[in-house]
């Protein structure tokens, strides 16, 4: 077998270590902490600060602080931070008139858009001046929890050893239609649970989780993109567990435009590689399973993007100036594959399974060209943590 030959079945084994073998070694790997559903509730409700940073929110602002108010939790032991970063719409108005009458609501106005991460430090700061909060919830405005949400993500903390727990998210579409991103986000949601009982969930969500208030990371730069990330994992780092509780449950809507969810999935893939150097500590082999799971979860997806155009190049040089068979046979996949996600990005007649298929290639495509305009975008620098606002269903 030739250099390119091995070369080429290099690239394409570690792409499919990383989507498939991983997830199947996890199904098959025994839990260290299994998910227990009857775990013990930690006696009195803790305090919760709820942190929430919105900007340009005035049409779901209101509805959100009515969420949390519609919580089973009891209300003197909560108080939700609201921080508004500068919008130009009526969120602060809309904020302050959802929150009349609710003493547990505290909204602030800060006049400059500085970015959600600078609102979140100022927020916290606040929170653990008064009386101090046992917990911190973060959660964001366009997402709405299950009635019991905040009961779920505490009852984890009973366990000294845990300092974190993530809900479960889901998205909607104005339809209720299944989404792709849905698919997806099952897929995710299950690797954090097989994760969670192997050692500790790789970060967080931001829509929904919650962490022990001395464990926040202070000093996480204003321009962190992936901030849900960067805290979960600086818990990891700092020897307690990032468990999944999947029922604490939250909603989120999804944007309306493919424009603005290219600009979401594009900054999101910045901030992978911004969050790969800030949490770098967590793949060294002193975090044993840990560090397993992060490279082979997180970094080898990221640098997905690369091993396909790698792979891509490999293929045609084995394929058309060696003639080999390896490299013709990927050559013809990688031509199925294009149009297959070519086909799932067109609205045409069919149905079933074929055309989840399709459709599933699309998004496999498109979210692997995000990630890589994302890390194009991080090695131009200057990245900032100010908001980027999308239309949602």
């Amino acid at each position: 077998m030739s250099t390119p030959d091995l070369a080429l079945l290099a690239v394409h084994a570690v792409v499919f270590y990383s989507w498939v073998l991983f997830p199947l070694i996890l199904l098959l790997r025994r839990p260290r902490f299994p998910f227990r559903a009857d775990q013990p509730a930690p006696g009195n409700a803790p305090r919760l600060a709820v942190i929430l940073s919105a900007y340009q929110e005035e049409g779901c602002i209101g509805d959100r602080i009515r969420n949390l108010l519609d919580q089973d939790y009891p209300s003197a032991n909560w108080t939700a931070w609201v921080g508004v970063d500068g919008a130009k719409d009526g969120t602060g108005a809309e904020a302050t008139k959802a929150a009349a009458g609710h003493d547990q609501i505290r909204v602030f106005e800060f006049p400059e858009n500085r970015g959600k991460v600078a609102v979140l430090k100022d927020l916290v700061i606040r929170a653990i001046t008064q009386p101090s909060p046992e917990i911190l919830v973060f959660t964001d405005a366009n997402t709405f929890f299950a009635p019991d949400a905040l009961r779920r993500l505490v009852d984890p903390f009973s366990d000294p050893a845990i300092g974190g727990v993530c809900g479960s998210l889901s998205f909607t579409k104005a339809n209720g239609s299944e989404t792709e991103e849905n698919v997806y986000w099952r897929l995710e949601n299950w690797l954090k649970a097989r994760e969670s009982a192997t050692d500790s969930c790789l970060g967080a969500n931001g829509a929904i989780y919650a962490i022990r208030s001395s464990l926040f990371w202070h000093e996480i730069p204003s321009n962190t993109i992936i901030d849900d990330f960067v805290i979960g994992m600086k818990v990891r780092e700092r020897n307690f567990r990032m468990v999944y509780e999947p029922r604490a449950a939250a909603v989120e809507p999804l944007p309306l435009r493919v424009t603005d969810e290219w600009k979401r999935r594009t900054r999101i893939g910045a901030g992978d590689f911004q969050a790969l150097r800030l949490c770098g500590h967590c793949l060294r082999p002193s975090f044993g399973a840990f560090a397993w799971m992060f490279w082979s979860h997180k970094v080898l997806r990221w640098f997905t993007p690369h091993l396909i155009l790698a792979g891509l190049l490999l293929a045609i040089v084995d394929g058309l100036f060696f003639r080999a068979t390896a490299g013709i046979l990927f050559l013809a996949l990688y031509a199925a594959l294009a149009l297959a996600a070519l086909l799932g990005g067109l609205d045409i007649p069919l149905g079933g399974r074929a055309m989840q298929m399709l459709r599933g290639a699309n998004y496999f495509i498109s979210m692997n060209a995000a990630i890589f305009a994302g890390f194009l975008r991080f090695c131009r620098g200057n990245l900032e943590g100010r908001w980027q606002r999308s239309q949602r269903s």
